[in-house]
C-alpha cells in the first residue's frame, strides 16, 4: 500500500470476508462500526478507501476485527 503525507500511516491490516464487521477508534474517542462489505474495493496501486474522517488534531489509534454475536445469542 502506497503512503503519504496525504495518507497517513497504516494503523492496522487484516484479512476480512464480507460479513466481517470492523472498529474504529480515534484518540479523541470516536467510534465506528462497519461490515466490511460495504467497504470499497480499490486496486494494489491505489492509496486505500477514508473509514473515518477525523479532525487534524485527532487521529486513529485503533482498528480491529469484531467477532460477530451466534444467531442464538442475539434473539435472546
Amino acid at each position: 500500500m502506497k503512503t503519504t503525507d496525504k495518507t497517513g500511516k497504516v494503523v492496522a491490516v487484516f484479512p476480512v470476508d464480507d460479513e466481517s464487521e470492523i472498529m474504529i477508534i480515534t484518540q479523541q474517542g470516536k467510534l465506528i462500526r462497519l461490515e466490511a462489505g460495504h467497504i470499497r474495493k480499490t486496486g494494489r496501486s491505489a492509496q486505500g478507501v477514508r473509514l473515518i474522517k477525523t479532525d487534524a488534531s485527532d487521529m486513529v489509534t485503533s482498528a480491529s476485527l469484531v467477532q460477530a454475536a451466534a444467531e442464538d445469542e442475539v434473539e435472546e
